[in-house]
Formats: structure tokens, C-alpha cells, sequence
């Protein structure tokens, strides 16, 4: 029986709408929904939750609301090497990835 006990998230496209603001200082703003936060901290009781983001220039934004607004850990990991990163860190058998 699987049984989890890990939640890996993809930060853009999972928590976001995907949609990236620009301005001609580049770019500066992701469209994060008003729950998750809410949502999340029941999941949390029940699995350890982690984010990654494969997006190196809105990093910073993704940390504002990941790690600071909502206390979970993130990480920055390419999506070519995704796998092989949540392979090295956690038991595959006991891991539900959503990207």
C-alpha cells in the first residue's frame, strides 16, 4: 500500500497562474492564489511538504511567498534535473511530486 509521506511542489503552473509580469526592469511580479497557505498547513500535518522552482529570475519572488510568507521550504532545481535531485532526497516510494 503506498503511504505517503512527502509533497514536492512545483511553485510556477501549481501555485501560481504561470503568468509572469514584466516591466522594463524585468521581471517583477507572479499571481499566487489567496488559499494555499490555508490548504497547505492542514496538508502539512500529514506529509512533509517542500517546493522547488526551476525559474532562476523570479526566484526572489517565489521566496517572498514560499519561505517567508508561508514558512516552506523551496529550492531552486532545473527541471532537467528534477528527477535525479527528489531521487537523492527523498524515498520515491513515499513521495507524490505535482508540477
Amino acid at each position: 500500500m503506498f503511504k505517503p509521506k512527502y509533497l514536492i511542489i512545483d511553485v510556477d503552473g501549481v501555485m501560481t497562474t504561470g503568468q509572469f509580469f514584466y516591466s522594463e526592469k524585468g521581471k517583477v511580479f507572479k499571481i499566487f492564489g489567496p488559499d494555499d497557505n490555508d490548504a497547505l498547513s492542514i496538508i502539512s500535518k500529514y506529509l512533509k511538504v517542500h517546493f522547488v522552482t526551476g525559474d532562476r529570475k523570479g526566484f526572489k519572488i517565489s521566496k517572498k511567498r514560499i519561505v517567508y510568507d508561508m514558512g516552506f521550504k523551496l529550492d531552486l532545481v532545473s527541471t532537467i534535473n528534477r528527477l535525479k535531485w527528489i531521487e537523492k532526497k527523498y524515498d520515491l516510494e513515499k513521495t507524490i511530486y505535482m508540477g
